[in-house]
């Protein structure tokens, strides 16, 4: 028995993957500043671990992508980690200065 695959399955899997690439590429970026924020280390060292283990964020948000139920799940979990992450960089900007 043949399965018909229809265009909004087509558009839903094209979904999951925007958000697992671009989505998780940008909330691995805000993940990395606001490691710098919040970890107590220098910011050279905070960078180092953040660019060291963003790896396998991005690797767990891929997976969670089409993991998800729907895509809009997928694309509101990302939404959802990627606010607070915003605040914190915004906070740490505007008290560092914006240098």
């Amino acid at each position: 028995m043949k399965a018909v695959v229809d265009a909004a399955y087509r558009w839903s899997v094209l979904s999951r993957c925007i958000a697992a690439t671009a989505g998780g590429y940008a909330v691995v970026t805000l993940l990395h500043l606001a490691m710098i924020a919040v970890l107590p280390w220098d910011d050279y060292k905070a960078l180092l671990f953040a660019s060291q283990t963003g790896y396998l964020y991005y690797t767990g948000i891929i997976i969670w992508c089409f993991a998800a139920r729907s895509a809009k799940r997928a694309w509101f979990g990302l939404g959802l980690v990627a606010l607070p992450l915003a605040l914190i960089d915004a906070w740490y900007l505007v008290h560092r200065g914006l240098t």
